[in-house]
């Protein structure tokens, strides 16, 4: 008993998919179309700053070393309640609270490169850094700016001392996320995917669709011998 294997004929399959554009295109489409209905509700702008803060040497070179060392352990205080607190009563907005500030703030260290720590260790110095997020941009200066004074006021209260500094303020901003492009990113997602899917549709089924077309597939790859092959003629062509 002859069994035909699975053979995927290259030319066929980007027959069928010329032949089916319109199928591909459609599911394209309405892929695409559901891309734009899933992206409507894509969110805002938004915008960050930077401010950033450092151990000076004012007094004395060991004040400076502990200022850092005390900066690289005590990084949880640069993001705590009690420093955005005092940060909310310096940006000085009643719309503003120190929850919100905790939670569009963002800390990093210098320290945390190994190139960086090194020169901490050798330099005595290390650069903390405040980027607060918002949907405004000017609130967003305000706030970084607002929460590196905090933070050197609450390590003067630690450390007895005003050897922590505020080294840049927030003189400008940039756009964190873009709701535009992140809209567009999506759309542009479904519909590839809609165009692959479409296309994979169509070849799979040629693939196995076992109809006869050949005779190459009607005697299983000339393992049977041909008895006769009857001919293909035109709808015009008139037999005499």
């Amino acid at each position: 008993m002859y069994k035909n294997e699975l053979e995927i004929d290259v030319f066929r399959c980007f027959n069928a998919l010329f032949k089916n554009i319109k199928f591909i295109l459609c599911i394209t489409f309405l892929f695409f179309v559901m891309g734009v209905g899933l992206s409507l509700e894509s969110g805002n702008d938004t915008f960050g700053a930077n401010a950033t803060v450092y151990a000076s040497a004012v007094n004395s070179y060991s004040d400076t070393a502990n200022a850092v060392t005390a900066m690289n352990a005590y990084m949880d205080v640069a993001k705590s309640y009690k420093v955005c607190q005092r940060a909310a009563l310096i940006l000085g907005r009643s719309d503003v609270e120190a929850s919100q500030i905790q939670n569009s703030i963002g800390i990093s260290s210098s320290a945390d490169s190994s190139a960086a720590s090194t020169l901490a260790k050798t330099n005595a110095a290390t650069i903390i850094t405040f980027t607060a997020t918002t949907y405004d941009p000017e609130l967003s200066m305000a706030m970084a700016d607002a929460m590196a004074e905090a933070y050197t006021k609450e390590m003067a209260n630690i450390l007895h001392t005003d050897s922590v500094k505020v080294l840049d303020n927030a003189y400008t901003y940039y756009q964190a996320y873009s709701a535009n492009r992140a809209a567009w990113k999506k759309r542009i997602k479904f519909f590839i995917a809609g165009f692959v899917l479409a296309c994979a549709g169509v070849v799979l089924y040629e693939i196995l669709d076992r109809k006869v077309r050949t005779v190459r597939e009607a005697t299983i790859r000339n393992n049977l011998p041909i008895i006769g092959v009857i001919p293909d003629y035109k709808d015009n062509e008139v037999l005499h």
